[in-house]
């Protein structure tokens, strides 16, 4: 499995491994700082979870558009409407039937940016400790 995604992008592995740490990071914090935590907890677990989605499904498409012959600008933009449509939806689910928290859930989705900012340094410990 962990080829699979390094064949997409050899990055993924280590984005994912950064995504886990800000997950739990986030849950513990979430835990001592709020009385109620669950709401919050289960909002920043499905940010979380968008940006791995996001992640996997932009190197999909990046892929899609370096190696395969086909319209870049076409490719991109449905790619990027795509990812639109599963946050919104996420949003929807969370809001509409009240199981997780909007807020928690957009910091959550934060995961993305951390872990592409921290993959070099990631990449750079990993590449002297393997």
């Amino acid at each position: 499995m962990i080829e699979k995604i390094k064949s997409l992008n050899e990055a993924l592995p280590q984005i994912f491994f950064i995504d886990m740490l800000y997950l739990i990071l986030g849950e513990i914090i979430i835990c001592f700082v709020f009385p109620s935590p669950m709401i919050y907890a289960v909002g920043f677990l499905a940010g979380v979870l968008y940006a791995g989605f996001a992640s996997l499904h932009m190197s999909y498409r990046i892929r899609e558009v370096v190696y395969g012959k086909v319209n870049t600008t076409k490719v991109l933009l449905i790619g990027y409407f795509i990812r639109l449509a599963v946050m919104i939806l996420v949003f929807a689910a969370l809001y509409y039937f009240k199981i997780g928290d909007l807020l928690a859930a957009l910091v959550g989705m934060f995961a993305m940016k951390v872990s592409a900012y921290l993959q070099p340094i990631t990449n750079r410990i990993s590449s002297k400790i393997f």
